[in-house]
Parts: C-alpha cells; sequence; structure tokens
C-alpha cells in the first residue's frame, strides 16, 4: 500500500524520506522555531513535525506524580497562531508540515490547517479515543510503535484496516538515547513482512549508523530529534541532532539508499570490463583440456569459454593453445 503526505507518494521502494522531530525544540519562541525549521531544511530534511496539545487535555494536572510532566508540556504548549507562522515558514521553504496531536482538539486544531498526515506517538497506539478521532479525521497517519507490545500493535493494525485507514508503520525504541544494541532493527523486515504498509524508523540512537542500517533493511521514513543547538534550555535539547549532525545523516540515508541498488542481480559494465582478466578460456596444452586466464573468447567468438568443455571433443585432435570452434564444413 502506498503511503501520501501531500502530493508525494511514497513506496516500499522510495528514496528516505527525512522528517525533522522539531517537537517541543522551539521553546515556546516564534524566533527560535522559525530558525529552527529553516536549518532543518538548510541541513536536508523533507518535513518537520511539531507536537500540538491543550496540556489541561492529556495530562492529570491534580496528580502529584507527573505535575513535572504537566509543567514541561505546558511551558512549552503552542496556541494557533504560532502554528499557523510555523506552518507558514516550513511551507514557504518547500517542507512538508506535520504535527503529534495528543488529544482531541490537537486533532481538530491541526485538520483546520489541513496537515497533510497525522503522527501518532507511540504512547497513543494503545489510546483507543484518540486513536478512533484520527481515523475520523480521514487524514494518513504515521504510527509509532515504541514501547507496544506485539498484540498492541497487531490490534492497532486491525483498528486501521478496518477503517481504510492510510497507515505508514515506524518502527521506534522509547530508550533516550537508545543503545545501538537494543535498536532491535529486525522489527523492519517484520513489519514488512507482516503489513503491506510503507514502513519507517523514528530513531533515538546517537549518530547515524542504526539509521543506515534500517535504510538498508527498507525503511523508508525516518524521523529524528532536530535542534538548533544541543546546549540550549529544554528537555530534548540534549538528545536531539544539531545542524551538522542532521547534515551527515541525510547524506549518509541517500548514500545508504544508493547503495542498496535495485532488486536482483544486476551487472554494471565497469565489471563486465574485467572479464577478459577475470575469466577463463579453454586451451589444449599437451595432452590436457585446461581452463586459463585471459579470457580470449571475450574478444574472439570463435574461441571457447570455459563452460562449453562439453563441445571439445578429442583433445588429441587439437592443436596447442586456445581451443577455437571447428570450421562449418561446405
Amino acid at each position: 500500500m502506498d503511503f501520501h503526505i501531500g502530493k508525494k507518494t511514497l513506496t516500499r521502494r522510495s528514496a528516505p524520506y527525512l522528517v525533522a522531530e522539531i517537537g517541543l525544540n522551539h521553546n515556546a519562541d516564534l524566533e527560535i522555531g522559525k530558525r529552527t525549521i529553516a536549518k532543518a531544511k538548510e541541513s536536508g530534511a523533507h518535513a518537520v513535525k511539531f507536537q500540538t496539545y491543550r496540556t489541561e487535555e492529556f495530562i492529570d494536572q491534580s496528580n502529584p506524580d507527573v505535575k513535572f510532566l504537566y509543567d514541561i508540556f505546558k511551558q512549552y504548549e503552542l496556541n494557533e497562531t504560532k502554528h499557523k507562522e510555523f506552518q507558514k515558514t516550513a511551507l514557504d521553504l518547500g517542507l512538508d508540515f506535520f504535527s503529534t496531536p495528543l488529544c482531541d482538539s490537537a486533532v481538530d486544531l491541526l485538520c483546520g490547517l489541513d496537515v497533510p498526515v497525522l503522527k501518532i506517538a507511540s504512547g497513543d497506539i494503545v489510546n483507543l479515543p484518540l486513536l478512533n478521532k484520527a481515523i475520523q479525521s480521514g487524514k494518513p497517519l504515521i504510527v509509532s510503535t515504541g514501547a507496544a507490545l506485539p498484540e498492541e500493535v497487531t490490534r492497532a493494525i486491525s483498528l486501521f484496516r478496518k477503517h481504510g485507514t492510510e497507515t505508514c508503520l515506524l518502527h521506534c525504541v522509547s530508550m533516550y538515547p537508545t543503545p545501538l544494541n537494543k535498536v532491535n532493527l529486525q522489527s523492519i523486515p517484520f513489519y514488512l513482512d507482516t503489513t503491506d504498509y510503507v514502513v519507517g524508523f523514528s530513531d533515538h540512537s546517537d549518530g547515524t549508523l542504526a539509521s543506515s542500517v534500517a535504510c538498508g533493511l527498507g525503511a523508508v521514513v525516518f524521523e529524528k530529534h532536530f535542534t538548533l543547538d544541543r546546549n540550549l534550555e529544554g528537555p530534548d535539547h540534549g538528545i536531539s541532532m544539531d545542524p551538522t549532525m542532521f547534515t551527515r545523516l541525510a547524506e549518509d540515508l541517500k548514500l545508504s539508499f544508493e547503495m542498496g541498488g535495485a532488486y536482483g542481480k544486476n551487472t554494471h559494465p565497469e565489471e563486465t570490463g574485467g572479464w577478459f582478466y577475470g575469466r577463463r578460456s579453454l586451451y589444449k596444452k599437451g595432452n590436457s583440456v585446461l581452463s586459463l586466464r585471459p579470457a580470449l573468447h571475450t574478444k574472439d567468438k570463435n574461441i571457447l569459454d570455459s563452460w562449453e568443455l562439453e563441445r571439445v571433443g578429442d583433445p588429441s585432435l587439437l592443436p596447442e593453445g586456445p581451443i577455437r570452434l571447428a570450421p562449418k564444413s561446405k
């Protein structure tokens, strides 16, 4: 099943589509947010993504155990005006703009902005009310699967299929940062084998290696946290890529995709140019038939190659040297 982001069509064989997850790294500041979007474009992103919510609609502010969480999200909450400003900045730069809704009103806000897709956070793959709201929007969904049990992923997929929802699954490990030995990239071919979805990778590991390997395993959509400066104050800057690191990621993904080549056994002209020295023709040496280099048959079609042994006949009747096809009798 193809996946659509606006006018873009992604298939399982598409080049990498790279999402700069700005998330909360705008610091609720228009200037920082706009500069971050511009740097994401310069660094090779195809899209920028934010988080959209009203804090009181998804965190119980009366519970002291999550007061710290409430305070963090409240500090970085974006109103509709800032959403519109960030969207305009992104679209003017040729970037796709979308967001992760964390409550029902966020879905309404994003639909009002006519974003091309909605992103479902890993923690909400088990949130049936929000999933139903997102499905009812009719938007394609990019769904992260971090920390989800296998049966929870299966359950969500069944829901999307029931409603005919266009879906892209992202493999994700909800550890920040994710140790490389915990990345478990075999989930990507598993999703490819068990669904007909375009599959991607929400990468929380350090560096570019995990995403590069994921590309080789068939991931198409890539999401990575992005910041102007890892030293900025805020909850996610320290686990995000700065522009230099993100540029390297974009370059490595492009190279990884090119390294994958085309499905099947494909032979380059540059390879066949070495046949003369690397392959063999048949030669008569004494009473023996030998397979020797160089492959003279690559330049003289009348000389037998080493696969044509059965055509040799009685070697005692042959002259020394390369074995040629017997001339046709007139």
